[in-house]
């Protein structure tokens, strides 16, 4: 059974998520889990879930950084409110407001970076509290 599906309904009974997942990073608006059985990195923004492989999450991570947050601050054209961004070999399609693109990219940035530091600490030798 995939991680998502394991999840959800662990979510939804109320019990501890499962064994399979690790945070990788939370906000205030999101987490980013990993899945061990699946080889996954879980997104998980406003209430949706989204799995990603670590190619697709890093392609896109690279898609919202380049998303022109200044252009859509200063402009006055309708046309520059919200961002559509669909996730690599996904079926969702996000709506962003300049707000939620920014705290999407705090999200994604943040589990960036602690990937990067637990692939450090594992390359040292140093284990990592689960």
């Amino acid at each position: 059974m995939p991680c998502i599906f394991v999840y959800s309904f662990l979510k939804m009974v109320g019990k501890e998520i499962a064994a399979t997942y690790q945070e990788v990073f939370r906000t205030d608006r999101g987490v980013v889990y990993q899945c061990d059985a699946s080889n996954r990195l879980i997104l998980e923004f406003w209430d949706t879930h989204t799995p990603l492989s670590a190619r697709d999450f890093a392609q896109f991570r690279r898609m919202v950084e380049t998303v022109d947050i200044r252009q859509m601050a200063l402009s006055t054209a309708a046309a520059d409110d919200l961002e559509i961004l669909t996730p690599p070999r996904s079926e969702r399609c996000y709506v962003l407001t300049l707000c939620e693109i920014v705290h999407l990219r705090e999200l994604l940035t943040g589990a960036k970076l602690m990937l990067e530091l637990n692939a450090m600490l594992r390359e040292c030798g140093c284990t990592t509290a689960n």
